[in-house]
């Protein structure tokens, strides 16, 4: 992998300046080098020195040249060396994050936790800490986003993708074997490439784009385009013809350009008015129906190193850059801003936010007021390596992903799926485990009233799958058996998920009477008490999910009071129930009740008996039972 998300996608790509002749120490050639960021041509000399001496310094700008370059292996074995001798250094988070990016993340937080000892205020570390305890949470659901690599022929690497016409546009770089190489890489500078894809759904071969005026001598890249792609913006190293410009510390930062089409060529350049030789302005996104252009930036006034900023054209004049704030923004890196503007979506990369290690996808909606809380797009959107220039269309749901998940950086197309969902049951017999199969199972979509339908198994399992944002009703009947209902949605339910029902499979006896616990009287009273309310609408429900029975209802008495007396309380009482089932709706002619009075009792609470009031209560109970069944009921369900 090339390691290029801080420098060419990022800022201050330092001019790399002429070693002096008589430089003829191998420490001095190798800290000139790194100084001005080439690390390619600074390793060959940092090795030789560190491999004899062990130098501390030294091995400490090795690993980092190795680190940016790539080599994770390489650096990881220097900066173990070197933490071993200070776990409490700066070198421990840089140990850290390569660890990390190796998917390291056990060890990654030891080191971590140690280096929390003496830096107790170290907010960059809490975050890397905080991104090691939930990089479980990124693979929360894989099978939401599916990416396929794009093969560029003869690009080293590729990466920021724009869909202009027929066409993409991204930015790479191709290996060389003579002629002027970045000193970053040791490939060639970046340059705007472009590539078509057929009717079978093949890539041609890339092509540079050869507009004057566009692709120079250095860097450029990435790119945006208005609508009318008849204005594209582009990033670019600041140098006038062959010469790179230098700020007093010899750096030299980015810039955005643009450039009109006229008359099918592309005219002179624009810089765009916020440039500065001080700081660098670059990774342009150009949101055409609010004509605000997102760009990243260090200049001063920000939260950490790279921010998002945004500027609108007003009558051809671009307004003062807006910080996008400290929601967006943060200590660490965001750039590649991406605007999604069907549904006000910004997408953008950081090392910030909770990431999996470097650089991570995140997902920002702006309410008109403010943007939420990044969102982290997760497991396969990102890596433990740096994913970023992720441009997506809400519309076809499809996009383009840029990684350095393999070897190099890489271009990927993206598909977005909706989650998954299941629902898995099991039917049995109440109060057993005994599966009972050929239960039909409807499961109602309360807004299509759609129905899909499943039969429980000899095992008495049943798999369905549900759609995304559905409510549905679930109905279990089979004949000779009480019908079950339950409800299930996923609304709101942005990962796959399955949902388990277990339904309790109850016999319908014929004249067995049921109980319908809590279902008490105050003394010598027949009203309703709340309480017996809520036990009865069960019983309400229970009559809704089965048209088929016909019931009695039947009432008991306590001993207490003569037996007349009792009998015409408890048939008050079992009357006062079927009108409280009436006035729920249910028909009058599936219902009938009786009076048992004190005929029944459940204990041996006579009249003259030492019994408390609570024993008592509890001879005075209501039941039902099925007095009938009509089989024909159950298709009118």
């Amino acid at each position: 992998m090339k390691k290029f998300t801080l420098t060419h996608l990022g800022l201050g790509v330092a001019f790399v300046g002429i070693i002096s002749a008589c430089a003829d120490t191998h420490i001095y050639k190798g800290e000139r080098y790194y100084e001005n960021l080439a690390y390619s041509q600074a390793i060959p000399h940092f090795e030789k020195v560190y491999f004899k001496t062990k130098d501390v310094k030294i091995g400490t700008k090795l690993a980092d040249s190795y680190f940016k370059t790539g080599n994770f292996s390489a650096s990881e074995s220097v900066y173990r060396n070197l933490v071993i001798e200070n776990e409490s250094s700066d070198r421990a988070l840089d140990y850290a994050r390569v660890l990390m990016g190796m998917n390291k993340h056990e060890e990654a937080e030891k080191h971590i936790l140690r280096y929390l000892i003496t830096h107790k205020a170290d907010e960059s570390a809490k975050d890397l800490l905080l991104s090691c305890y939930n990089i479980n949470k990124r693979f929360v659901d894989t099978s939401l986003f599916q990416i396929n690599e794009i093969e560029t022929p003869g690009i080293v690497n590729a990466f920021s993708i724009t869909e202009v016409s027929d066409k993409i546009v991204f930015i790479g770089d191709q290996e060389v074997r003579k002629g002027k190489r970045s000193p970053w890489t040791g490939e060639s500078f970046l340059d705007i490439y472009s590539m078509h894809k057929s009717a079978q759904g093949d890539w041609s071969a890339p092509e540079l784009i050869a507009e004057e005026g566009v692709n120079g001598k250095f860097h450029e890249g990435p790119v945006t385009f208005s609508k009318d792609e008849k204005t594209v913006y582009f990033t670019r190293s600041n140098y006038v013809e062959r010469k790179m410009e230098l700020n007093e510390e010899r750096e030299n930062n980015l810039k955005i350009y643009s450039s009109k089409l006229v008359d099918g060529k592309w005219t002179e350049l624009t810089e765009f008015p916020f440039n500065n030789d001080d700081y660098s302005v670059g990774h342009p996104c150009l949101a055409s129906a609010s004509n605000e252009l997102f760009f990243i930036s260090d200049m001063p006034g920000g939260f950490g190193g790279t921010d998002i900023y945004k500027s609108k054209l007003n009558n051809g004049k671009w307004s003062k850059p807006e910080n996008l704030g400290d929601k967006i923004n943060s200590s660490g890196n965001e750039m590649f801003p991406y605007m999604d503007e069907t549904n006000d979506q910004l997408y953008f990369s950081s090392n910030a936010h909770n990431t999996m290690g470097g650089l991570d996808v995140f997902m920002t909606h702006y309410s008109g007021s403010e943007w939420s809380t990044p969102e982290n797009l997760n497991y396969p959107v990102n890596s433990t390596k740096d994913d970023f220039g992720f441009v997506y269309s809400s519309d076809s749901r499809e996009g383009f992903l840029s990684s350095s998940r393999s070897d190099n950086d890489r271009i990927y197309e993206v598909r977005n799926y909706d989650p998954t969902f299941n629902l898995i049951g099991f039917t049995h017999e109440k109060g057993t485990m005994k599966p009972i199969e050929e239960v039909v199972v409807e499961i109602i979509d309360k807004k299509k009233l759609k129905t899909i339908s499943a039969i429980s198994n000899e095992n008495g399992g049943f798999i369905v799958e549900l759609g995304s944002e559905k409510e549905y009703s679930i109905l279990c009947t089979k004949p000779g058996f009480y019908s079950l209902t339950d409800y299930v949605t996923t609304m709101g339910h942005r990962y796959s998920k399955d949902f388990y029902a277990d339904f309790e499979i109850e016999w319908i006896e014929i004249d067995a009477p049921i109980v319908l616990e809590n279902i008490y009287y105050d003394f010598d009273l027949a009203n309703i008490r709340p309480d017996a309310a809520k036990e009865l609408d069960k019983l309400v429900k229970l009559l809704n999910e089965n048209p088929m029975i016909d019931i009695e209802m039947g009432s008991h008495t306590d001993l207490r009071g003569t037996e007349i007396y009792n009998f015409d309380l408890s048939d008050e009482r079992a009357h006062s129930a079927v009108q409280y089932l009436i006035n729920s709706g249910i028909d009058a002619s599936r219902l009938s009740w009786r009076g048992y009075g004190e005929s029944v009792p459940r204990n041996n609470c006579l009249n003259d008996s030492d019994c408390s009031d609570e024993e008592h209560e509890w001879n005075r109970r209501t039941e039902f039972k099925v007095t009938h069944v009509h089989p024909g009921r159950y298709e009118s369900q």
